[in-house]
């Protein structure tokens, strides 16, 4: 099985967040892919934890290297069709970009965020809850 991680999903599995152990058993059986942005979103979520003291810049440098380590699967953008997303729900369009690609592939969404749920909800997609 497949379903679509959006960068809650990933920034959590890479720095032993809270919510990993769960998240490890809710994924077990499927094969998490990312919209093709999540390159520059983990980069993103580097630079907030810096700038919150959360990480070190060695500690930066290791989550960076170990998403690259990790090879997700990433299919490209339709930003046609997350502008439209991103318009009918009131979101970025980096959220957009992950809600598109779960309903392209018609697989469900798992995520941290609570925006970003409710906004699959609104397009009628599944959610893997954690």
């Amino acid at each position: 099985m497949e379903a679509v991680a959006d960068t809650s999903i990933i920034i959590a599995l890479l720095t032993n967040e809270k919510e990993r152990e769960h998240i490890l058993q809710e994924t077990a059986d499927y094969e998490l892919i990312c919209a093709a942005s999540i390159e520059a979103e983990i980069g993103n979520a580097i630079s907030a934890m810096f700038r919150r003291r959360r990480v070190s810049f060695e500690q930066g440098m290791t989550i960076a290297a170990d998403f690259k380590a990790a090879k997700f699967r990433t299919i490209p953008l339709n930003i046609s069709r997350a502008v439209e997303i991103s318009h009918s729900c009131n979101i970025y369009a980096y959220d957009a970009y992950v809600l598109e690609c779960a309903e392209r592939l018609k697989i469900p969404l798992i995520s941290l965020d609570q925006g970003m749920l409710r906004a699959a909800r609104e397009l009628n997609l599944s959610v893997i809850e954690v």
